[in-house]
């Protein structure tokens, strides 16, 4: 109230000094004038009715917005016009029946507005029409004189276009006069001719940037497929060899696609670099990504990621067709992944001219990306291979998983890939190959602790070590992970217990030796659950995490996971580094940019959930794991609150400068984390779980609209539809009972309930918002396009509070897409104030709006 009086004097003395003739000024000057009254009328009662007082703060809005023209001259038109001058007088007349109404209203016994509440709601009501009423008026009247004096401004306009017509024409004639006399010296004169080519340079330049502006918007183009490690100089030269000749062979529709299938282990990633490091000298690499299991999200970007790399190849055309595209869909996450296939790859790609070089495209590991988007992308490449121009050509490696082999055994693609299995090399090459692996890192690994390293182990046990590898590099690399494990540091010891094995041994076996040599049957209870613990979070975390974050969401309490961390390095991660990329994990101490965590191999992952294959001690129960991680989530998502970043309410996200710096100040990376895959890991939880129902219970009733908040900062807002419907699909499979949530607000109804009496108890600002809901429903064009769902289509009480809340929310994003993702904050402001009353996200939040009118 206090700041609705305070603008309205503030408009008055504003009006009062506006160069307004009279005597329009006068009628215009009465506006503010009585609204201030009505609100000066309703402050003075004491126990005042709350309808009364938010349609008072309504009319002070609405006379400053409806006045606001009015603060500086308005256009002639306006002061000329009769029609506009009785409109504001009606408006006056509006506003003095009103002020008389809210006289008698308030100036009743308590008593009689109690028993007069509905007849007093009903007047209410018909006073905010009168008021719309009357402003619409005013605003077409409004519109009219503006358009009015917009038409005589442009016909004056162009008057004086037609006025300068001829004389542009005639300067036109001279100034090509001028050129074509520039031209004459400038041939004549080579510091002129000089002067010309920076000119165009200039030009070229200012287009450089504009296409630079553009490729930007890809993201970044470091796909990792120069980082991983090359084959060792002299080894796989015959698989090497025949990829050359595929590169270097004729420029024909047949060779587009060379395809290199190989087992788990075999060398394929290694040769992959091998080939990118290459071609990159050869400046033939046009684009290169590896896929990896654990970032799957990544993944999905790989079509945007090569996108960026040819546009860099350095074709200038290609770079200017790939800009161009972008230009024409600057969100390129709107795009489908056929029209980023189409746009930025397949279109920019057929431009080409034929008299360029031989451009190489490298897909590595496509095996790990997830089958779904495998299989599209495959689509999508073979459809395009025969359009493609000749010297294009795309290297894919992979397993031979049954999903990728239908496509590289049948049409389109069988015609246009060459197919090479690293099973199907002479044994005695592969043979060769790691010896030469075993020669080359063996001393630089024991050197520290073997004596005339360069001749260690001998002829006779190297031979023997790469019998046991039985053709697989991965076996050789994690055995020297083992000889060089700076823990243990007895590499003599550590080859005489591998040399020990059955000649039959498999990768199995060396698996084993690692995980038994890291915790041995001898360790307490606590480590050995603690080493499952950490092996399973690796295995079932949605994206690559460090050991903080693994720490915070392994950790049942909060704060400072340093001690955690601590103890997860020292324990379990410094013993696994032969089967573990664990950066910095000698170094104590805290590291907050730590690097995260990664299996070295899929191989071992396998390994790890087979329980055919793997003991007992270690085996990975998935679901068990997921379980863990949910429950993590939602401890970790307590750290949730509003405003956590304290932004400016005013701007949006894309207005704060330093928002990325804010969000790593203000939310933990394991927050970040469980706010994006919390709902993953709860789908994942295969029974009805106490914990996991309690804390899902927690989390609605409490933080989901700071989860919204959370998930507007790091631009995943539309994400919360689909995580919402997840969870709430969980929860009618694995419910533990007739209701979850032991106690809910007195205030709060599900969805289909009766209205509740109106209590003292109830909270003042539900009170008034329902209340206002109702009164101002029935003129809302928005309800009456976009009604309510009815009550029997979302879960009953049965199905409990935190179902309904899920889905009111999933309802509530979908609604307010666009601001809750335009700003994070506006969630508070934009979205939540026009929740309908009657919904659990209204009932349970709506003590968070910022002071809106309901």
């Amino acid at each position: 109230m206090e700041g609705a009086k305070q603008g309205l004097e503030l408009l008055s003395t504003v009006l009062d000094a506006a160069p307004i003739p009279e005597p329009f000024k006068s009628a215009v000057k009465g506006i503010p004038d009585i609204a201030l009254q009505i609100l000066t009328i309703v402050e003075a009662v004491k126990g005042n009715v709350e309808d009364a007082e938010a349609l008072a703060v309504y009319i002070a809005n609405v006379t400053k917005t409806t006045m606001r023209p009015f603060e500086t001259k308005p256009p002639s038109s306006l002061d000329r016009s009769p029609a506009m001058k009785t409109r504001i007088e009606e408006f006056q007349g509006v506003l003095v029946e009103i002020k008389q109404e809210m006289e008698n209203l308030t100036s009743r016994r308590l008593r009689d507005r109690v028993f007069s509440y509905s007849k007093d709601a009903s007047k209410l009501a018909a006073m905010k029409k009168k008021v719309d009423d009357a402003i619409n008026l005013i605003q077409l009247e409004t519109a009219v004189a503006t358009s009015h004096e917009v038409d005589l401004m442009s016909q004056a306009q162009q008057r004086n276009n037609e006025e300068h017509l001829l004389m542009f024409q005639r300067q036109g004639i001279q100034q090509q006069l001028i050129m074509n006399q520039l031209q004459l010296i400038m041939s004549q004169h080579p510091y002129m001719t000089i002067m010309n080519q920076q000119l165009n340079l200039l030009l070229t330049k200012t287009s450089t940037l504009e296409i630079e502006n553009l490729i930007n918007r890809l993201g970044p183009g470091d796909s990792g497929a120069l980082k991983k490690p090359p084959c060792l100089a002299g080894t796989r030269e015959s698989v090497l060899d025949r990829i050359a000749r595929w590169i270097e062979g004729p420029a024909d529709s047949s060779s587009h696609c060379f395809w290199l299938v190989g087992a788990a282990g075999t060398g394929k990633s290694s040769v992959a670099a091998s080939v990118a490091r290459r071609e990159k000298k050869s400046r033939r690499l046009g684009a290169g990504f590896y896929f990896t299991r654990d970032e799957q999200e990544r993944n999905r970007r790989a079509m945007m990621v090569v996108a960026r790399q040819l546009a860099n190849w350095g074709d200038r055309r290609l770079r200017a067709e790939i800009a161009s595209a972008i230009r024409e869909e600057p969100d390129m996450t709107q795009m489908t992944p056929e029209e980023q296939f189409q746009n930025l790859i397949q279109t920019p790609l057929e431009t080409l001219e034929s008299t360029s070089s031989v451009l190489i495209i490298i897909l590595d590991a496509l095996d790990e990306c997830d089958d779904q988007y495998a299989t599209l992308l495959l689509r999508l490449v073979g459809k395009g291979l025969a359009r493609l121009p000749a010297q294009v050509k795309i290297f894919i490696t992979s397993r031979g998983e049954p999903h990728l082999q239908q496509f590289y055994t049948s049409e389109p693609m069988r015609s246009h890939v060459e197919i090479h299995s690293l099973g199907e090399e002479k044994r005695e090459l592969v043979d060769k190959d790691i010896n030469a692996y075993f020669r080359e890192r063996l001393p630089e690994l024991v050197g520290k602790w073997v004596a005339n390293a360069s001749e260690w182990p001998g002829e006779e046990r190297l031979r023997v070590l790469v019998l046991l590898a039985q053709g697989l590099f991965i076996w050789a690399t994690t055995v020297g992970g083992i000889l060089g494990d700076v823990n243990f540091r007895d590499p003599e010891k550590q080859l005489e217990s591998i040399l020990s094995m059955d000649r039959k041994t498999h990768l199995d076996d060396i698996y084993a030796k690692v995980l038994e040599r890291a915790c041995p049957a001898t360790v307490d209870n606590g480590v050995l659950v603690l080493f499952q613990n950490v092996l399973g979070a690796l295995l079932v975390v949605q994206a690559p995490v460090n050991i903080y974050t693994l720490a915070s969401l392994l950790s049942s309490a909060a704060g400072d996971y340093q001690a955690f961390a601590e103890r997860i390095r020292a324990t379990v991660l410094i013993y696994l580094q032969a089967v573990l990329v664990v950066p910095g994990v000698e170094i104590s101490g805290p590291t907050p940019d730590a690097q995260p965590i990664r299996f070295i191999h899929t191989s071992f992952v396998d390994y790890l959930t087979d329980s055919t294959r793997c003991s007992y001690r270690f085996v990975v129960d998935l679901p068990k794991h997921h379980k863990r991680l949910a429950i993590g989530c939602l401890e970790r998502m307590r750290e949730l609150k509003r405003n956590m970043c304290n932004l400016d309410p005013s701007l949006l996200n894309s207005e704060v400068s330093d928002l990325a710096e804010r969000i790593r100040g203000n939310m933990s990376p394991g927050l970040q984390y469980a706010c994006v895959h919390m709902a993953m890991h709860v789908s994942q939880v295969p029974a009805a779980s106490v914990n996991v129902h309690d804390l899902l219970g927690e989390f609605a009733r409490e933080r989901m609209i700071y989860w919204l908040e959370g998930l507007s900062l790091m631009g995943k807002a539309p994400d919360a539809v689909g995580m919402t419907a997840m969870i709430e699909a969980w929860l009618k499979l694995n419910h533990p009972s007739p209701t979850i949530l032991s106690s809910r607000p007195p205030s709060s109804t599900l969805v289909g309930d009766p209205d509740p009496r109106h209590t003292d108890a109830e909270p003042k600002a539900m009170r008034k918002r329902d209340r206002l809901r109702r009164m101002f429903s029935a003129s809302s064009p928005k309800a009456k396009a976009n009604p309510s769902p009815p009550s029997a289509t979302v879960p009953t009480e049965i199905e409990d509070v935190t179902a309904t809340l899920l889905y009111d929310v999933r309802r509530f994003v979908m609604e307010f897409m666009e601001p809750i993702t335009a700003s994070s904050l506006h969630v508070y402001s934009s979205a939540l104030p026009f929740a309908p009353s009657e919904t659990m996200v209204s009932r349970f939040y709506s003590h968070l709006m910022n002071g809106s009118l309901r």
